[in-house]
């Protein structure tokens, strides 16, 4: 199984042209979206991020910049993997969108409960893919040097439900892949600054970042 993941799209359109590229490309079986479509909407551009990828299998969070609308349209078009399990191959695939709370105000912000309520609810575990719009605190995701503003809760779940893997995105500072136990987790730079991930999950799991 071949992903492409992108996460931090924040409405760029020169990420559309280059979607249009890559997304229907045999080569990937699916492809994931970690969050932050937009940058505080407007959802037209989700719309036409969605239609350039319609008929790929697409599984996709929105972030704490995207607001309720975008979330909404993702229901909708039946994308949304937001506090849910679906099967995957020989895995399944849980998502969590928004974030914990930022010094900004941004749409979709959660506390640290709300997120462990959203993920328990998805009942998280060993043959997850997680995808996680924050990371999970004290990895691979510092700001300002040395300040960890990723999440509690998305750490503890991992911790305690050990998944096969994470893709994240929301800090725009760091690309980049560790193991945090049993779990490895890929840590996207922003698709606006023309990243991506490649993912190949069979035996084992193999990550290579590339430009859009």
């Amino acid at each position: 199984m071949r992903i492409l993941a992108v996460s931090d799209i924040h409405g760029e359109d020169e990420v559309l042209d280059r979607l249009r590229v890559h997304a229907h490309n045999p080569r990937y079986d699916h492809i994931i979206i970690a969050g932050d479509l937009t940058n505080r909407g407007p959802v037209s551009y989700a719309v036409d991020l969605l239609n350039i990828i319609d008929g790929k299998s697409l599984f996709a969070v929105h972030g704490n910049m995207d607001p309720p609308e975008v979330a909404e349209l993702l229901e909708e078009r039946g994308v949304s993997i937001h506090g849910k399990k679906k099967k995957l191959g020989d895995w399944n695939i849980v998502g969590l969108g928004g974030s914990n709370h930022t010094p900004f105000g941004t749409p979709s912000e959660m506390t640290e409960e709300e997120i462990k309520s959203v993920i328990d609810k998805a009942k998280l575990d060993k043959f997850s893919i997680f995808v996680s719009h924050p990371p999970p605190k004290g990895v691979l995701d510092t700001v300002g040097g040395d300040i960890h503003v990723g999440s509690e809760s998305v750490r503890k779940a991992i911790d305690e439900k050990k998944p096969i893997i994470v893709i994240c995105g929301h800090i725009h500072e760091h690309e980049g892949q560790e193991l945090l136990g049993e779990t490895l987790v890929v840590k996207l730079k922003p698709a606006m600054m023309m990243r991506a991930a490649e993912i190949k999950i069979d035996k084992g799991i193999e990550v290579n970042f590339i430009d859009l």
